[in-house]
């Protein structure tokens, strides 16, 4: 299986809300990179660590509904950059999100080692953010 299959599964699994099908094809040493200026931005490393402070706190603290769309899938040999928009509605505000993100997966031996995410924070924090 190429690169950019293994991702989309990635993004397949979790849009049906399969977490162990998300992190089946990831390393158990990944290094995650949250975007810088999200409640849960920084780097995490293995999966223990991704489960508890990026993927947990999505459903049970942050969103009533979300979903990572992918738009396109650009193969870059050993890294796949994923273009696509973050949508949802926070728990807590009611409000809407509608983000763009990149994300940029790097893989080796058919393992995700690295995930890299970048958007800008702002409509993900304003939509979480309660109103004043």
């Amino acid at each position: 299986m190429d690169a950019v299959e293994i991702v989309r599964r990635s993004y397949e699994a979790f849009a049906r809300g399969d977490m162990d099908a998300v992190v089946a094809d990831m390393h158990d040493n990944i290094e995650w990179q949250q975007a810088q200026g999200l409640p849960h931005g920084g780097t995490y490393h293995g999966l223990a660590e991704v489960r508890r402070n990026v993927f947990d706190p999505l459903d049970r603290d942050w969103w009533s509904e979300f979903s990572a769309l992918p738009d396109e899938f650009l193969d870059a040999g050993a890294e796949v950059v994923v273009l696509g928009r973050y949508r949802g509605t926070a728990r807590q505000t009611g409000k809407r999100l509608d983000v763009p993100f990149v994300h940029v997966w790097s893989l080796r031996a058919g393992k995700a080692w690295r995930f890299r995410q970048f958007l800008d924070t702002r409509g993900w924090v304003e939509a979480l953010a309660p109103n004043r």
